[in-house]
């Protein structure tokens, strides 16, 4: 997957539930269901989030899935020997970039809790 759709890919992700919301608002919830659930048959992530930034787009929102920013913080650091054990939450599937350090989560997307990684 190409680091742009991944990173638009834990976008969506963390922002599932408000772009179910919009969906809903917009009434096209059918839409947003049948872009989820070809991305489970195919797991095409560049389609996905493709399909789901336009759909924005057009429901209103002008930035589409626009930029990541994280509010836990993007990149983990690089942790060398006598260091603590580091814990995170990441994609299930492995298939985004999304990070969470504290808290807990899931992936609306494969309908799967984040996976804990220990580093």
């Amino acid at each position: 997957m190409a680091g742009d759709d991944s990173i638009r890919l834990a976008r969506l992700c963390e922002q599932f539930t408000a772009i179910r919301g919009v969906a809903e608002h917009r009434g096209r919830t059918a839409e947003l269901d049948a872009a989820i659930t070809a991305f489970r048959e195919n797991a095409d992530a560049g389609a996905l989030v493709s399909a789901v930034d336009e759909s924005l787009r057009s429901w209103g929102v002008a930035r589409g899935l626009g930029e990541h920013r994280s509010s836990g913080g993007a990149v983990l650091p690089h942790l060398g020997g006598g260091h603590p054990v580091e814990e995170a939450l990441v994609c299930p599937a492995g298939r985004c970039d999304r990070v969470v350090l504290e808290g807990d989560g899931s992936c609306e997307l494969f309908a799967a809790p984040l996976r804990l990684v220990r580093l």
